[in-house]
Order: structure tokens, then C-alpha cells, then sequence
């Protein structure tokens, strides 16, 4: 038994460190995105790091001490993120950043039929032109500008970028509402295995505690 319950202390130690380190990339990825998504969801994500970060320490001092106590109070908390886990898988949306980003390129052409070269920078990245397609710039009697066009060379015809901003966009956040869920469903899993092994220990410890007494 006793075999068993290093591997376990052990292996919950170890979940826990990971634990840790997942919650800071929660919080840095909530940071370092705090443009490209909208700012209650990047506020969401960072206090959501932070309370990972938070309780882990309980998880790693209650493995450490031997603690039943804290590790009640750690097995408590996981439940409680489980819980907020599942509310928000079913309640998102799964297409956020993608909306987010959409919104924010047909904010981008309002601004660009009143001040030209607004959408420079996002037809440069994403290598499109317009809105829709480039004829938007035919529609408003203009031009299509060098970020249009490769390498900013629209000497020659075939290096406009005929296909539109926003296609482009769906197109680059094809795959998100995938990938969000593998991220959501390995979250919710990681939980439930660190809250399986805190229950396992708090409840060997408990029992060892009482034949103690005895």
C-alpha cells in the first residue's frame, strides 16, 4: 500500500507543477492576446489562469505536508473549477475569435473609405484585398492600394490579391472551433484525473490518521 501511495503523492505532486505551469500560459496567453480577442473573454482567461496558478499551491502543499485538511480544501476547489469548466463548455460560443476578428476587419473598411490605407496592415497579413473581393475599391471609385498587391508591386495586373479580407479571415479561423474544444475537453480531463488522485490520497491519509488515534 505503502508503495502505492508514493506513486500516487508522487505522481499528484508532479500534476500539480503542471497544474502551475498551465495556469501562468493561461494567464500569458490571456495577456499576449488581449488585442485579438474581446476584452471580458482575455479577462476571463487570465483570472481563469490565476485561480489554476492559486489552488494549485494547494494541491502541491498538501502533497507535500501530508495534509488531509488541505487537501480537502484542494479536491473542494477542483470541483468547484470543474463545475465552471462544464457551465462554460456549454454555454461558449465556439467561433469567438473568428467573430472577433471579422468585426474588427468591417470595422477596418468603414474607416478606409473615409481615411485610405486604414486596411493596409490587415490586407498586408492576410494577403487579400477589400472586403469582399477587390472590386469593393472599384465600388468607391478608388484604386486598389500596394498592400493589395504582392510584395506592394501592383505594376504587374496578377499580383492583385483579388480574394476579399473577410474570406480570408473565415479561412484563417477554419479550424478554431476544433482546436478550442481540444484545449476545453484536455482542461476538463487534467481536472478530473488531479481530483481523482487529491480524493485517492485525502482519503489514505484520513484513514492512516485514524488508526493512528486508535
Amino acid at each position: 500500500m505503502s508503495c502505492a501511495t508514493g506513486t500516487i503523492k508522487y505522481s499528484l505532486f508532479l500534476l500539480n507543477m503542471l497544474w502551475a505551469i498551465l495556469g501562468i500560459l493561461v494567464i500569458l496567453f490571456g495577456g499576449l492576446g488581449w488585442g485579438a480577442m474581446p476584452q471580458s473573454y482575455a479577462i476571463g482567461i487570465i483570472v481563469l489562469g490565476g485561480v489554476i496558478l492559486f489552488i494549485s499551491f494547494f494541491g502541491c502543499f498538501g502533497t507535500i505536508r501530508e495534509s488531509t485538511r488541505l487537501l480537502w480544501t484542494y479536491a473542494i476547489f477542483l470541483t468547484v473549477l470543474l463545475v465552471l469548466i462544464i457551465v462554460y463548455i456549454c454555454l461558449s460560443t465556439r467561433d469567438i475569435f473568428k467573430r472577433y476578428a471579422m468585426e474588427g476587419i468591417e470595422e477596418q473598411w468603414r474607416k478606409e473609405v473615409l481615411q485610405p490605407g486604414s486596411m493596409d496592415t490587415v490586407q498586408s497579413v492576410y494577403a487579400c484585398c477589400g472586403l469582399n473581393s477587390a472590386e469593393d475599391y472599384i465600388r468607391i471609385a478608388r484604386a486598389p492600394p500596394a498592400s493589395c498587391c504582392k510584395e506592394a508591386n501592383c505594376i504587374n495586373p496578377l499580383n492583385l490579391h483579388l480574394t476579399g479580407c473577410l474570406p480570408k479571415v473565415e479561412e484563417a479561423f477554419a479550424d478554431e472551433a476544433v482546436t478550442t474544444a481540444y484545449y476545453e475537453y484536455g482542461l476538463l480531463g487534467f481536472d478530473c484525473i488531479i481530483l481523482l488522485l487529491t480524493i485517492l490520497l485525502a482519503i489514505h491519509y484520513q484513514n492512516r490518521k485514524r488508526r493512528f488515534s486508535y
